[in-house]
């Protein structure tokens, strides 16, 4: 089932559709699917698509500042910001995206929870450290005291994270979390909390969409612009997945 998460994205991505045409273009014999894989590369590489899609992935969760939260039990980074690599010295760890982890740093500096849950997030083919323990090092060299710091088991995707965490706040006691994730991903996350029955306070970070105004490069069709909307999809792919999933749970268990 995880790799069937991992591969099904990457089927109906842009870039899986233009293959999938040019494929039946050959089979059939026809020009009209080779045109129309060249219209999903040509608007789905443009930095203007991307960024419209990231938006509207972006658009349930503004913004806030730290300020203006809520205090709560304690504030849960959800895995996803750092990547690691083995090298001649040993495994080196990079950051893929800090936010997320400064960000739950920054809630419990100021007040706003007196503990930090990081998620052990690791893949069965991975032999490198899971992420949790990776932040949980970072974040008492920032100051974060160890007795401040819980970590889940090992979790591969949101959906563990939320069964994990709600094992920590049932044995811990807590009442309400401050749940830190990619603006993007906060409605899937928050979705998923709410379905194991975690009263959770969300706290986006890691805005990705430029609300401002495009110049004239958004118009022209690049790599990049390709990429930044394949992960759109992917997102839209995941909530649309889980949603699919819990309607058909509770329409069995309905009587």
């Amino acid at each position: 089932m995880l790799v069937l998460h991992k591969l099904l994205p990457l089927i109906v991505s842009p870039l899986g559709l233009v293959v999938g045409l040019l494929i039946l273009s050959v089979v059939l014999r026809r020009r009209a699917p080779t045109v129309l894989a060249l219209g999903v590369l040509l608007i789905g590489s443009l930095p203007l698509t991307g960024n419209r899609l990231w938006i509207a992935l972006e658009s349930d969760y503004p913004y806030r500042p730290i300020a203006s939260v809520e205090n709560a039990d304690a504030v849960v980074v959800l895995s996803g910001t750092v990547r690691s690599i083995e090298t001649s010295e040993g495994v080196v760890t990079q950051w893929g995206n800090a936010d997320r982890f400064m960000t739950g740093v920054d809630l419990v500096k100021a007040g706003k929870a007196p503990l930090i849950i990081f998620t052990r997030g690791q893949q069965p083919w991975s032999n490198l450290p899971p992420e949790g323990e990776i932040l949980a090092q970072r974040a008492i060299s920032m100051g974060v005291r160890s007795d401040q710091i819980l970590l889940t088991g090992i979790v591969t995707n949101t959906a563990d994270e939320a069964e994990e965490v709600r094992i920590l706040v049932e044995f811990a006691g807590m009442e309400r979390l401050l749940l830190v994730t990619s603006a993007f991903h906060m409605p899937r996350a928050k979705m998923l909390f709410d379905r194991v029955g975690i009263n959770s306070i969300p706290y986006p970070t890691d805005f990705k969409s430029s609300r401002g105004n495009l110049d004239w490069l958004a118009f022209i069709p690049s790599a990049d612009g390709l990429n930044t909307t394949s992960k759109a999809v992917r997102e839209f792919i995941g909530r649309l997945y889980y949603s699919i999933k819990y309607a058909t749970e509770n329409r069995v268990v309905t009587p």
